[in-house]
């Protein structure tokens, strides 16, 4: 696959298979799966096709989004899936263009439907932009809208806000400070942009990984090569509702460490997830940090 990031493949959360509580042997996608308590499906062609990003569904069933290259109209499409509560099929849909297209972040909407985020080298103004994507309850396109500039420009995270717009991470070589920056943009319910803030210094900083917080400002999660210890860090975000910087901490050792997920905690502090090359038992680990509402460890 074509893949425009240095850190594209580990920027996202690989969805291999979903356990579930309740569960049946079956086959899905020409495999045959199951066993008592839990399950596992396929889904694919004869080329190759990854999934990314995964959420249960108020139904009980699940949504899913990935990229395909068996399926769709050019080298790679956004493919979404949507299964019941045990995993089977009910319906899948792909969007992309003659190029390549991927798909990195869905979330259930509050209207039933669904709200996509990846890259789209098929459409948008440079040579590759963050594509949004809005879909009914079915899976069918709303409205989609691409952000960047003459460069290349990926989104990697999406999250629905309280106002019923949308806040939309991830990295952007068009705009900011160095060769690459967290790009960090804010629509209405219709995802037409309100505003947009950048945050990076003069080397590769790339955010995967936003949420709303509970003072209706946002957390932003990733790596940064311009500041911290080493080769790279985590680099951990805050920002008032107007996505204007309150603190921020980078978070590594001498060696290559990059933040992929981040969540608030019930105490207000916040859990980060990533990998290092700077502590652990091998070449890369799991790193977990967990700090307070400050971000300090």
């Amino acid at each position: 696959m074509k893949m425009p990031l240095k850190y594209a493949v580990i920027g996202v959360s690989v969805v291999l298979s979903v356990l579930a509580l309740a569960g049946s042997s079956g086959v899905q996608g020409g495999q045959v799966h199951g066993s008592s308590g839990s399950w596992e499906r396929t889904f694919g062609g004869n080329k190759e096709d990854v999934g990314i990003s995964v959420q249960q569904t108020s139904d009980g069933g699940f949504i899913l989004l990935g990229v395909t290259e068996s399926f769709g109209a050019g080298g790679g499409d956004f493919w979404l899936i949507k299964t019941d509560a045990e995993g089977k099929m009910l319906w899948e849909h792909t969007f992309g263009g003659e190029d390549w297209d991927y798909g990195f972040s869905v979330q259930q909407t509050s209207d039933g439907g669904f709200i996509l985020l990846g890259g789209t080298y098929s459409f948008g103004a440079g040579d590759s932009d963050f594509w949004l994507i809005k879909t009914d309850a079915e899976g069918k396109l709303l409205w989609e809208h691409t952000f960047g500039g003459e460069d290349w420009d990926y989104g990697f995270s999406v999250q629905q806000t309280s106002d019923g717009g949308f806040v939309l991470l991830g990295e952007t070589k068009s705009f900011g400070a160095g060769d690459s920056d967290f790009w960090l943009i804010k629509t209405d319910a219709e995802g037409k942009m309100l505003w947009e803030r950048t945050f990076g210094g003069r080397d590769g900083d790339g955010g995967i990984s936003v949420q709303q917080t509970s003072d209706g400002g946002f957390i932003l999660l990733g790596g940064t090569e311009s500041f911290g210890a080493g080769d790279g860090d985590f680099w951990l975000i805050k920002t008032d509702a107007e996505g204007k910087l309150l603190w921020e901490r980078t978070f590594g050792g001498s060696k290559w460490d990059y933040g992929i997920s981040v969540q608030q905690t019930s105490d207000g502090g916040f859990i980060l997830l990533g990998e290092t090359k700077s502590f652990g038992a091998g070449d890369g680990d799991f790193w977990l940090i967990k700090t307070d509402a400050e971000g300090r460890q």
